[in-house]
């Protein structure tokens, strides 16, 4: 029976995952990125690591997605006709892309564990934390870069809007 449950979890976790790439609304994508995130805890809870649930909900169902929602509503995206790309950014987003494709590949071919560990899961915070320091430092510095293109993004978006607005601004001081 947790079987059934931990596959129904996993994919209503794809599914929202999912939707966050694909749907166009930021709101839509951000409330599904929610929805992935309570489908993790649940599985989290399912292999006995309760604290990391707790964590799931706590630090990325809330203060992360507050955030998300914030730079949503501070950017106010409007249906605005999208700019052409130049070939050049084409390019550097997909080599960007696919760099981190490949290293993700490498890593799971050959780091990963394709076995259930022998000892039971560890709940208690300070053997997370060197676990997470020691053994999975790749894929922790992986995320963070994942975040710092994240913010890369919304000064973009941020600058971009800035200078739109700017245009009509200098016509009135002429």
């Amino acid at each position: 029976m947790e079987f059934v449950v931990f596959f129904f979890f996993a994919a209503v976790a794809l599914i929202f995952a999912l939707v966050v790439v694909l749907h166009r609304n930021p709101v839509i994508g951000a409330l599904s990125l929610v929805a992935s995130f309570f489908a993790l805890a649940v599985m989290y809870v399912l292999l006995d690591a309760q604290f990391l649930a707790a964590l799931q909900v706590i630090v990325y169902a809330g203060a992360i997605m507050v955030l998300f929602l914030f730079v949503i509503m501070l950017l106010n995206l409007q249906h605005q006709k999208e700019e052409t790309t130049r070939p050049v950014q084409q390019f550097l987003g997909f080599a960007g892309g696919a760099a981190f494709v490949i290293g993700l590949v490498y890593y799971l071919l050959k780091y990963a564990a394709y076995a259930l560990p022998a000892s039971p899961f560890h709940t208690d915070a300070r053997l997370i934390g060197i676990r997470l320091f020691e053994a999975y430092i790749f894929p922790f510095e992986m995320v963070s870069i994942l975040l710092l293109a994240a913010i890369v993004g919304a000064l973009v978006l941020s600058a971009r809007a800035n200078q739109q607005q700017q245009p009509s601004n200098q016509g009135a001081r002429s």
